[in-house]
């Protein structure tokens, strides 16, 4: 059983219609980034019901056994060395963020030649830093530099900032494909990765992982986002006892 922590809609005073702003356009957000800080590896939704959530997304799987990527309405697995396959619908997660993409607008970014200079500049022309954005890029790169996950122990409680300074690096050259990534506000923080969350797959399907740094192969770069006027936040069972612990306070600037 699931239980819904929080619900944050938020209407745009903009809507065209009545209609518009009854209509949500929702994330839905499983766990925390709080719940993964403090070692909280398990969840209880699968793979399967996941589908149903959103065509586009990413997070990781139960005791960080592999990072994940949803892509057009398929969920891949990125094993811890590297490698590329559809999860297996029975898999439950512990962590993600899932959204049915349709794109509000497009447009070009110029003058981009690094991962980290395409975050600062996306972040300066955003229409509402205090809003939700899936952010859809399609790409090419001469380098870039991805991260995995290896799987912990079951009774493991260490938080996953420790873990990620020793995490799986996968580095690329010369390749296409998508990065898949949301848009969270500061006041998110302890939901998720702030202000963004990346994870990338190549076109051919055979490469993927957390998104660390890369360098672009062409300077102009076209951005799809998807505004999102409602964040739902659900939580595992009740009964996990990484929920019944006293965390410790949120690491909201860590970046993973």
């Amino acid at each position: 059983m699931t239980k819904t922590l929080l619900r944050i809609t938020l209407l745009s005073m903009f809507s065209v219609s009545l209609h518009a702003q009854q209509t949500e356009d929702k994330i839905y957000h499983y766990s925390s980034m709080d719940a993964m800080r403090n070692g909280v590896y398990t969840g209880d939704v699968t793979v399967k019901e996941l589908r149903q959530k959103g065509d586009f997304g990413l997070g990781t799987y139960n005791f960080l056994d592999g990072e994940l990527i949803a892509l057009d309405g398929n969920i891949f697995r990125i094993a811890t060395d590297g490698s590329v396959e559809k999860a297996d619908e029975q898999r439950k997660v512990p962590f993600g963020s899932f959204t049915f993409f349709r794109k509000d607008q497009a447009f070009v970014m110029e003058h981009i030649s690094t991962f980290a200079d395409f975050q600062q500049k996306l972040l300066k022309i955003l229409p509402s830093r205090n809003r939700f954005y899936a952010v859809k890029v399609e790409a090419s790169f001469t380098s870039i530099t991805l991260g995995g996950a290896i799987k912990v122990d079951e009774k493991d409680t260490t938080g996953i900032a420790s873990f990620m300074k020793t995490r799986p690096l996968y580095k690329k050259q010369n390749i296409r494909g998508t990065l898949v990534g949301f848009y969270n506000p500061g006041y998110a923080g302890g939901l998720d990765l702030s202000p963004f969350h990346f994870h990338f797959i190549s076109d051919d399907k055979k490469s993927g992982g957390h998104m660390v740094e890369g360098n672009f192969s062409n300077t102009k770069i076209t951005v799809q986002l998807d505004e999102k006027n409602a964040y739902e936040v659900i939580l595992p069972n009740s009964n996990d006892k990484g929920y019944q612990r006293t965390w410790t306070t949120s690491e909201a600037k860590a970046q993973y």
